[in-house]
């Protein structure tokens, strides 16, 4: 058997510490349904796959399924180009999640000797996690070099030295470098975006590599790369079962200058011949249900305003069934690109409204009005897209009054669905910049303060307002959590009514909706998701 080249592994955050989201999350599970021992029992079986760790035992009795996390569009797409350039390629994920994929890797370390590994840091969303991954490779594979890749890495500089590698920013072109350096072809310092961790532990940065993560500056947002080349992934390396919801990409970077964002600025955006090609070879492998992984779907760059609608117009065209989802600004949105998104299969959009004041929305450089964001959800609706919003607690300038203001707004527009989070501060984003500074912003992620708030304050709204909007009848869920119940296996009406139940179950309606809210979940969660879940396991040992 040949030595492999490059293992990529994947894993997302466990923890619900350091993430609102995923705090509000925590929150929800205590009313999902758990399986007692006989169901356990039969579900192993089932399963095939003798795993403790595919369970959660619950302080008030039972157990929770733990399904995996959905397929990596970032391992795919460096191990399609590591592939290409003729290095041989693997890929695990759910690696801390699941005993049985570290056995997987103990094999291929046993049998093929993995010369460098990748860890991508997406969906870790704190050192702790990284750290504590990073050990967990180590230990499974004390020979092989390790290279970190994603935001996470990219914005803590604590953790630039913690591996042999890291690479900033999308990593296609270093990924395949690092491998020719480790053949003696390249030298390492001229790879763009790659840092180098030295035998006492400090960090050498190569070619770019300090820019492209910012380092020392504080206030800047990243940026994109002109040279970048966003390749068409190749899912038959990504051993998960197809019968899942997967991300697609149809551009990189932000063209806007959200004051509270640290995204890459500037829009770089695929050929359409490109994006057809993936399309059909997709579905050759029966993948027809995705997630728009761009930071804003419905925006064409300066000179191709129209490029979103001709996505759909393709779509519509190849006729392949597809379901989809996607970031959407309120102001991008017509009723023209709406009616085409959704003939295209777009079944829903994901609306950062973040404030419901005008006042807090201008110092965030939205670009937006509360005017632009009513009229945004009335396009959505009238075309038939779910629409979700996103608010936040706490940015600087606010007060008790714009709070209240963004609590009348949600209440006012009826989105099918909202997610409330506090401010999390992030020290590229412009807001901690020299415009800001009237503010006296200080801290980092949910612990901060400034002129007119502190975190502890925002946490305490946040609480009260999911609350009150619950009492109000609506859904505290999220576009993105119904792709998360897709991605289990459901169907997209099972997922809108497993994410609706759930609403329920936690807004404490009446009770007799409430029990029969109780049945729905149960019926999904313990019936759909383990038959999918069987499915998946048996695909992810077929490599």
């Amino acid at each position: 058997m040949s030595r492999l080249d490059l293992l990529l592994l994947a894993e997302e955050s466990l923890s619900f510490a350091d993430d609102e989201f995923l705090r509000q999350r925590l929150k929800m599970i205590k009313v999902w349904p758990t399986f007692d021992a006989d169901e356990r029992a039969a579900t192993d079986v089932a399963l095939g796959v003798k795993d403790p760790d595919l369970w959660v035992a619950m302080r008030s009795g039972g157990h929770l399924l733990r399904p995996p996390h959905r397929p990596s569009l970032a391992l795919c797409d460096l191990a399609t180009v590591a592939r290409d350039a003729g290095y041989e390629v693997a890929i695990v994920d759910n690696i801390a999640r699941y005993s049985h994929r570290r056995r997987i890797i103990e094999g291929l370390v046993s049998d093929q000797r993995p010369r460098l590994i990748g860890l991508t840091t997406t969906f870790l969303l704190s050192e702790r996690e990284v750290e504590q991954t990073v050990a967990l490779i180590r230990s499974l594979a004390p020979e092989s070099k390790i290279v970190l890749g994603g935001p996470t890495v990219r914005r803590r500089v604590s953790l630039h030295g913690l591996a042999d590698y890291a690479i900033f920013g999308s990593g296609e072109q270093a990924i395949v470098q690092l491998l020719g350096a480790l053949d003696g072809d390249v030298d390492p310092l001229r790879i763009p975006g790659l840092a180098i961790r030295n035998p006492d532990g400090s960090v050498t940065y190569g070619e770019s590599s300090r820019e492209l993560a910012r380092v020392g500056r504080i206030g800047e947002a990243y940026r994109t790369r002109g040279d970048e080349l966003i390749p068409i992934p190749d899912w038959s390396l990504y051993p998960r079962s197809r019968d899942t919801v997967y991300a697609i990409e149809f551009s990189r970077g932000c063209k806007y200058n959200c004051f509270y964002c640290a995204y890459d600025r500037g829009k770089l955006i695929r050929p359409l011949a490109e994006i057809r090609e993936e399309l059909l070879r997709n579905a050759e492998l029966g993948i027809t249900r995705y997630r728009v992984g761009d930071s804003n779907f419905t925006d064409g760059p300066p000179r191709y305003r129209d490029y979103p609608l001709d996505v759909c117009k393709l779509m519509i065209e190849l006729d392949l069934g597809l379901e989809w989802s996607c970031y959407s600004r309120v102001d991008d949105l017509t009723d023209e690109l709406a009616e085409h998104m959704r003939r295209a299969g777009c079944w829903g959009v994901f609306f950062g409204v973040e404030s419901g004041d005008d006042r807090i929305l201008k110092l965030m450089r939205k670009g937006h009005d509360l005017a632009d964001a009513f009229e945004g959800l009335a396009v959505a609706r009238r075309n038939g897209l779910f629409a979700h919003v996103n608010m936040i607690a706490g940015y600087p300038g606010e007060t008790e009054e714009s709070f209240r203001n963004t609590l009348d707004f949600v209440v006012g527009a009826r989105p099918d669905s909202f997610a409330l989070g506090q401010f999390y501060l992030v020290d590229k984003a412009p807001v901690r910049g020299r415009a800001m500074d009237d503010f006296a912003l200080e801290g980092e992620g949910l612990r901060w303060r400034h002129r007119t708030m502190d975190s502890d304050r925002a946490a305490a709204l946040v609480a009260a307002g999911i609350d009150e909007l619950l009492a109000a009848g609506l859904e505290l869920s999220n576009e993105m959590r119904i792709v998360e119940y897709m991605g289990w296996g459901m169907s997209l009406d099972q997922a809108r009514l497993a994410s609706d139940a759930l609403s329920r179950c936690m807004r404490g309606a009446e009770r007799e909706l409430a029990s029969e809210a109780q049945k729905q979940v149960k019926q999904l969660l313990c019936g759909v998701v383990p038959q999918w879940l069987a499915r998946d396991l048996r695909a992810a040992h077929t490599r």
